[in-house]
């Protein structure tokens, strides 16, 4: 836990409580062992010497994420206990975990340095400051999508085709360079496997102790603590906004080796969080609503596959030789509605880097064939085989589901692109992307 009564970024010196404007330049910034070498003195950015709230480290663990931060207003549906998303939309979510409501109490908005009371009052949880935009604190993040800051939650569009997690296949990171030399590689399955992280920090306080943890998945729609397998994790540190050290590539230490269910294509799953300044977060897996958090669930299924995994395809033949198990994950006591869908290669910013060109996507294939998914059956009760459809109502937890498709094999520089999702009342709180390269 934080030590309230010594906040480690309250004052330039331990001796001082008291700080009305930041430290001048020179007099070297202190960490943990005295002078950081990998900070140094920078011009003063617009409003730097101006009198106000300086850093309160942990009173805003979950706290204070956009600027439009507030709790959530009645609305239609019920918020469940969530947060608006700025637009009056509070998501609806039966019974699943949201963020943690939370108040701002304006202190950050009235000017003046911190004060004995502010370091010393009893702890307030879901009290915070102001945004934590204008708060001297880091702001942690992956992207959902090409065009993410940070904002959540994410309504009713894809969280599961995060752009900043890579793979390079078939090389153990002990080889493996520092930054991945191609983006948009798929898993090799049996082989050991590297995996990529890009890390942001948009918050005006430099993050340096920043852990980065690798997960992998079996084929899910909706995330849960008790389902992640951990790879690895990792340390790095991020400078502050505006500088050059404010997002990194960062390597996972430890190969991933993918079996051969489901053709070695898993969910990754990646988790940054800094100690003790920008802490996991809640709910802890679940990147529609956590910063925190980024998901690459997408089933990539190339040319040259082995027929050990899903079975060789040939000109003319199948576009997939074996149907695809999903598990639809937790559903909190409310029925859920699993959707499958064929889209364009366009709609998925990620393909942009099986092309390696900005705008360049694969292009759509004919469609011949029609995508199903079979009836739920439960963990354990066999493969699922009965009642393809467009789309299933699922009760209970513990169920999956079998994506198939009748479309033939795409040509050369064509995909065939399919979203599966699931929804309660309307909202929906997970996905699978599955592309069919030809």
């Amino acid at each position: 836990m934080p030590d309230h009564k010594n906040p480690p970024s309250a004052s330039p010196r331990p001796s001082r409580k008291r700080q009305s404007t930041p430290p001048a330049c020179d007099e070297p910034p202190r960490g943990r062992g005295g002078e950081d070498p990998d900070r140094h003195c920078q011009p003063p950015r617009d409003g730097d010497c101006e009198p106000g709230l300086r850093k309160v480290v942990e009173r805003t663990w979950y706290y204070g994420e956009r600027d439009d931060c507030r709790p959530c207003e009645p609305c239609e549906p019920p918020c469940h206990g969530g947060k608006g998303d700025g637009d009056g939309d509070c998501g609806a979510r039966p019974g699943r975990p949201t963020r943690p409501a939370g108040t701002d109490d304006g202190r950050g908005t009235k000017g003046g340095g911190l004060t004995d009371g502010d370091i010393n009052q009893p702890d307030r949880p879901g009290v915070w400051g102001g945004p934590r935009a204008d708060l001297n604190l880091p702001y942690l993040f992956m992207r959902a999508n090409p065009a993410d800051l940070g904002a959540r939650p994410i309504v009713n569009a894809p969280f599961w085709e995060s752009p900043d997690i890579f793979i390079l296949k078939g090389v153990d990171p002990a080889v493996a360079p520092r930054v991945p030399p191609q983006l948009g590689q798929s898993a090799q399955a049996g082989a050991p496997n590297t995996i990529y992280a890009h890390v942001w920090n948009f918050g005006n306080a430099a993050a340096n102790e920043v852990l980065v943890e690798f997960y992998w998945v079996n084929p899910s729609l909706g995330i849960a603590a008790d389902s992640v397998n951990l790879i690895a994790q990792t340390v790095t540190s991020l400078g502050p906004k505006g500088s050059a050290r404010s997002h990194a590539i960062v390597k996972c230490p430890t190969a991933w080796v993918p079996t051969f269910v489901n053709g070695g294509h898993e969910c990754l799953l990646v988790r940054i969080w800094d100690n003790p300044a920008d802490l996991p977060g809640q709910p802890p897996f679940d990147a529609a609503w956590n910063r925190h958090v980024a998901q690459r669930n997408i089933h990539v299924d190339a040319p040259g596959m082995s027929a050990g995994a899903m079975g060789a395809r040939v000109a003319g033949g199948p576009a997939l030789t074996q149907p695809i198990v999903i598990k639809v994950g937790p559903l909190f006591g409310a029925p859920a509605t699993v959707a499958v869908e064929r889209v364009t290669p366009s709609a998925v910013p990620w393909l942009q880097l099986k092309t390696g060109t900005r705008g360049v996507f694969p292009a759509m294939a004919a469609p011949t064939g029609v995508p199903t998914l079979s009836a739920a059956a439960s963990t354990g009760g066999g493969f699922p085989t009965t009642g393809a459809g467009a789309t299933h109502t699922v009760h209970g937890d513990d169920k999956h589901v079998a994506f198939s498709t009748t479309d033939a094999a795409p040509a050369p520089g064509e995909a065939h692109v399919y979203r599966v999702t699931a929804a309660q009342d309307g909202s929906v709180f997970g996905g699978y992307t599955i592309v069919l390269m030809g």
